[in-house]
């Protein structure tokens, strides 16, 4: 309001001075402000002018204007043709130097040479220009205006052009040269009919399946075409390679119809979306910020993930040239111009056949288990991720329930806009958060692998003797204000609850018997430490803080937090993964990778490479963000522990039944079939305030050569074993190009039954 008042203010000085015998404005250096002077020489309009056209003060320059040309051209028009002409430009300012003065009676022709200042073409030079001025009846000269005046050849009806020529956007590789996202591809699109489907049910799967899509949405689809059956609806898209794959199946139970298009083809539809993110309409803002990139209204930019961490990689800079153009679209003139930026190829460390077993291993457990774990009451989704342990680079990182990144673009069938976009992101589910990344959790039984390191680097317990595990632990000897706690055994089903019986330190973690740990954290309360013991080793193993991975800057990584010991009752319940203690997947992952590489903690990355060829800009390279500092021997400990977890190890004290937690995965007779390749694992059970826990499982294989490190999580879905490890073993499976295990029969034959755990316990 206070600018306008003072445009005004200077409008009607203005015209009251010139009424009254004239005026100037500042000396030609071009300054940003208008400077009111009594004058009378045929260059003083002109400087006046030009100073006012750098300060963009539209109502100062027509002020100057003689009658006849105001009268010729009204403010709003000549408002609008240099606020027009300014945007094409990109102006930030504008100097000029004045030149010869040729005067003829009373007008005048003054010469000069402008220079300005663009935000999109650097400086533009504009030599030898003339603008005409002529005396009013008061004998104070005017300027006699026409829209030449901004450039030479700018006549009525022409147009000031500042057109962009686009580029492909560049694609997003893995790093074996598969393209995860491809400019210009085709992808088919599915549409079908209820009337002409076959068999609903089996058209369900075989969608839910090839989409990597939940079934109960697609029969929310289905069901709100009920009233018009014979109506044609889309459902999805699939790459052309995949499709034909499953075309027989998609034919002979669904009757599938389908379209090819071409378009920014995210491969598998999105199989690692919450990585990748997703192009979309760029914003006002974005195009105000970036006027040198060559966007216009109508550009897609990066708006999550890689496809934003660099967009301007991936966009390049477009080709732009300011010109006058005829209405017939003949260029009068070419004034200034840019060069082009090709868009360079981002390469991830994702592997593309292990991201798409990851997505897919997800999606699958959550439709063969929905009417058990997997069901609307219980567990909303999952995580995943896989690092190489002596790098830290990424190979697999998947989220469960996901998103197709597809659905933003404009010439997707169905887009993700206004409504559907905001049920999707109201969804409780959490589609959009990546739970590997984003989201913490209790972390369970899988922290007694810390518990364990603490306890024996401050020797509280010697690796050869021997703890009683039973169904009870009694710790009021050790400072424990509750008469009881309990084996997570205790409240398995009968079949399977028995006493763990003599073991050894691994063999606690082996068996994750609670009664060791229990007493472990009331011992280490006892240490120089003391209730800090827990937390330190905690932190010397990566917890409490973010791991560094950045692959969306609009995304932020959570830290997790560190139970605060201040009890013995704490300690104990921290030891085994409970009380506030929270982590994320990654920092598990990544905390298991130390443990197999020998105690080094890498930052975890995504980009492998910017650009390709002599074009590189960026190349990942392993970097370490710190050491856990445990010994060889306690390191061999808990490896030693872990690698009985998957096997039938027994412990001959009691039953002889294998205490390994999750020995049924990977090497049973049951059907799953005994995996090719060694495993060393940690289950995890962790009390969530729920019925239901979530289920932890974290691995490297193989043993005697760690490659590759993993974590997964199943939010509320009973223990660990059940849930996870299958989804791990699923991706196992692939990484060591082994025979595919079936998931465990009773996700689908077996109605959930809740499992209890009593605040501050934890399962296996």
């Amino acid at each position: 309001m206070k600018n306008a008042i003072l445009r005004f203010s200077v409008f009607a000085l203005l015209a009251l001075l010139t009424a009254c015998g004239g005026v100037t404005l500042s000396d030609g250096t071009g300054g940003s402000a208008p400077i009111i002077q009594l004058a009378g020489a045929p260059q003083d309009p002109v400087r006046s002018f030009l100073d006012a056209w750098n300060a963009r003060d539209y109502q100062a320059m027509y002020a100057l204007l003689s009658s006849n040309s105001q009268g010729l051209t009204s403010y709003a028009v000549f408002e609008t043709t240099y606020e027009g002409a300014d945007t094409a430009i990109g102006t930030q300012s504008i100097s000029y130097t004045l030149g010869e003065t040729e005067e003829q009676g009373i007008s005048a022709t003054v010469r000069y040479d402008l220079t300005l200042t663009s935000t999109i073409f650097g400086t533009i030079t504009d030599p030898a220009r003339m603008m005409r001025v002529v005396k009013a009846p008061n004998n104070q000269w005017r300027i006699a205006w026409t829209q030449m005046d901004i450039f030479a050849g700018y006549a009525p009806g022409t147009r000031l052009t500042s057109a962009a020529v686009t580029q492909p956007r560049g694609n997003i590789y893995d790093r074996n040269g598969i393209a995860f996202v491809e400019q210009d591809a085709e992808v088919v699109g599915l549409y079908v009919a209820l009337s002409e489907i076959f068999d609903e049910a089996a058209c369900l799967n075989v969608l839910a399946s090839v989409l990597r899509k939940n079934r109960s949405d697609l029969l929310e689809d289905f069901d709100a075409r009920r009233a018009n059956p014979e109506t044609v609806f889309y459902v999805g898209d699939m790459d052309p390679v995949d499709y034909n794959n499953a075309e027989g199946n998609l034919l002979s139970v669904c009757n599938i119809r389908t379209d090819t298009r071409t378009t920014r083809r995210y491969a598998g539809h999105g199989i690692a979306s919450h990585v990748i993110g997703y192009v979309g309409q760029i914003s006002a803002d974005q195009l105000e910020a970036n006027p040198e990139r060559g966007y216009d209204a109508d550009s897609l930019v990066g708006a999550g993930g890689i496809e934003s961490l660099h967009e301007e990689a991936l966009a390049g800079s477009a080709e732009r040239v300011l010109q006058i153009v005829e209405p017939g679209g003949l260029t009068i003139r070419e004034l200034a111009g840019t060069t082009s930026i090709a868009p360079q190829p981002v390469t991830l460390t994702l592997d593309y056949n292990l991201q798409l077993t990851a997505a897919q291993a997800l999606s699958d457990a959550y439709n063969e288990a929905a009417g058990n774990w997997a069901g609307s009451a219980h567990s909303p989704g999952a995580g995943i991720v896989m690092l190489d342990v002596n790098t830290g680079a990424v190979l697999a990182m998947a989220s469960y329930p996901t998103f197709d990144p597809g659905m933003f673009n404009p010439d997707t069938p169905i887009q993700l806009v206004g409504e559907e976009l905001g049920v999707l992101q109201a969804d409780a589910n959490r589609p959009f958060s990546n739970r590997v990344y984003q989201e913490q959790y209790p972390p369970g039984s899988t922290f007694k692998i810390i518990t364990l390191a603490a306890a024996a680097e401050e020797n509280t317990w010697r690796p050869t003797e021997t703890f009683y595990c039973g169904m009870t632990w009694e710790g009021a000897q050790y400072g424990d204000s509750r008469p009881i706690r309990y084996d997570w055994r205790n409240w398995e089903p009968e079949e399977r609850r028995f006493d763990t019986g003599e073991i050894t330190m691994s063999q606690a973690l082996t068996a994750s018997c609670n009664p060791f740990f229990y007493q472990m954290g009331a011992l280490l309360t006892r240490t120089p430490d003391g209730f800090s013991t827990l937390g330190n080793y905690s932190r010397r193993m990566g917890l409490g803080r973010v791991t560094g991975l950045v692959y969306d800057p609009g995304v932020r990584e959570a830290a997790g937090q560190l139970a605060v010991i201040n009890s013995t009752d704490v300690a104990i319940s921290a030891a085994i993964g409970q009380s506030d203690t929270q982590v994320t997947i990654l920092q598990m992952a990544r905390m298991v990778a130390g443990i197999a590489n020998g105690g080094t903690l890498y930052t975890p990355y995504v980009v492998q490479q910017v650009g390709a060829g002599e074009t590189v800009s960026f190349q990942g390279q392993p970097q370490v963000a710190g050491e856990m500092n445990l010994s060889e021997e306690t390191l061999a400990l808990i490896r030693e522990g872990m690698c009985a977890v998957t096997t039938q190890a027994t412990v001959g004290t009691t039953t002889g039944q294998p205490i390994g937690t999750a020995w049924f995965v990977f090497d049973d007779e049951t059907g799953t079939g005994v995996a090719p390749y060694s495993v060393c694992a940690k289950t995890g059970t962790a009390q969530t305030g729920r019925v239901e826990p979530n289920g932890w499982f974290v691995a490297y294989a193989p043993a005697d050569n760690p490659q590759v490190a993993i974590a997964a999580m199943v939010e509320h879905g009973r223990e660990g074993s059940e849930t996870a490890a299958p989804i791990v073993r699923r991706l196992l499976d692939a990484y060591f190009n082994a025979y595919t295990a079936p998931y465990p029969w009773w996700w689908a034959e077996t109605a959930y039954e809740p499992l209890q755990i009593p605040e501050g316990n934890t399962g296996g």
